[in-house]
């Protein structure tokens, strides 16, 4: 597993410059990392995104709008585990089928990953943030 990660920047760019770089190398990855995910479960699911977008979230790893068909991931997903992206993908797909977290939501969630539950405990575990900068 790595654990650094090497940002190598001019000389004199400021703090600021170097977290909007880091940021949308990471937006960049999630975004190139969803696609597949979506082709995976999206049949399994029984559920279709329209459209699906990244972006700094503060109190959430995802959220969806079953009406338009849209879910939106939260960018820190990408300093995580893949299985923790792969959960939140599903889960906000469920939601898509069901907006609410009844029981019905629960019964799909434990037919289509019955490791959900785990899933979701370690991303919550995990930091929103992890981040670590050496000068």
């Amino acid at each position: 597993m790595h654990r650094h990660l090497r940002l190598q920047v001019r000389p004199g760019t400021s703090v600021k410059k170097r977290e909007v770089l880091l940021a949308d190398w990471y937006r960049s990855n999630l975004k190139l990392a969803v696609p597949a995910l979506l082709a995976k479960w999206e049949p399994i699911v029984g559920a279709w995104a329209e459209h699906f977008y990244v972006q700094h979230m503060k109190t959430k790893w995802g959220s969806c709008n079953p009406t338009a068909r849209n879910i939106r991931l939260n960018t820190e997903l990408a300093k995580k585990p893949p299985e923790c992206l792969e959960y939140i993908v599903v889960h906000e797909l469920v939601h898509l089928r069901e907006p609410t977290h009844n029981d019905r939501f629960i019964a799909l969630m434990n037919k289509l990953m019955p490791h959900w539950r785990d899933c979701r405990d370690m991303l919550n575990r995990l930091p929103v943030r992890n981040e670590h900068w050496d000068y």
